[in-house]
């Protein structure tokens, strides 16, 4: 059962790598910005989990992520089948464009608190975060396959 997941998820991880291969332009920019995003996120996640020891200073470092440049990155005419953002993102431009914008406020409140060192109010300022990218998934993004 176990052999059987994780060669699924091999399959699944190559595909998506192969799908996202020949993206270009703003396309590849903003996947890139999304991969390198996400990836910040889970660092600052692992420490409010648990799963890595709270570091302020990361937290710090982390906070200055691509999510304060993610509304550029969606021009119209940029839908492309390499990518996982659904077309409601350029048939509702002003919903996308506030879901950007409550991203923008909460990472740049984030950002402004990682400095601090104030464990509670990161991680409340991190939470509202998550629920803003969860959200923004929900109603814009592909679902993984």
């Amino acid at each position: 059962m176990k052999l059987a997941a994780v060669t699924l998820a091999a399959v699944l991880a190559a595909g998506a790598a192969l799908a996202h291969k020949g993206a270009t332009g703003i396309v590849a920019e903003r996947m890139a910005a999304m991969k390198d995003m996400s990836r910040e996120l889970k660092a600052i996640g692992d420490m409010f989990g648990g799963h890595a020891p709270f570091d302020a200073a990361a937290v710090a470092r982390h906070a200055d992520s691509n999510c304060h440049r993610t509304a550029i990155l969606f021009p119209p005419g940029s839908a492309d089948h390499h990518s996982k953002a659904l077309p409601a993102i350029w048939e509702r431009p002003e919903a996308f464009q506030e879901a950007m914008q409550a991203l923008h406020n909460a990472t740049e409140k984030f950002a402004a608190t990682a400095p601090l060192g104030d464990r509670d109010a990161l991680a409340a300022s991190f939470e509202q975060i998550r629920k803003i990218c969860n959200g923004c998934h929900e109603r814009f993004r592909s679902p993984e396959n």
